[in-house]
């Protein structure tokens, strides 16, 4: 019988016991990715390191894949399943946004 959906596994559930008693019971790692990628990113601006500060962006990517949900492809068609010919505009709100971040 296969177990619930988003039930860790005992390898994993054994992992992460294992990380907390190395490294405390508030131990995440995606916490730590997040400080982590945080240190680089500002390495990277204080010596203006385009290599790492490309490193940094990666490690983002990779914890954004961990709290954001991944977005499909989509294709418009017409009424009649034609390609949409008009030109088409879109309009993106922020919710929740720093004034940064836009």
């Amino acid at each position: 019988m296969p177990s619930r959906k988003g039930s860790p596994n005992k390898n994993k559930e054994y992992l992460m016991n294992r990380l907390k008693d190395m490294y405390g019971d508030d131990f995440d790692p995606i916490m730590r990715m997040a400080e982590q990628a945080t240190r680089l990113h500002a390495a990277a601006i204080d010596a203006e390191d385009t290599k790492v500060l490309t490193d940094s962006i990666n490690g983002w990517d990779k914890i954004a894949q961990y709290v954001q949900p991944k977005l499909k492809a989509v294709e418009l068609t017409g009424e009649d399943g034609n390609s949409i010919k008009a030109d088409l505009q879109w309009t993106v709100e922020y919710v929740n946004a720093t004034p940064e971040s836009k």
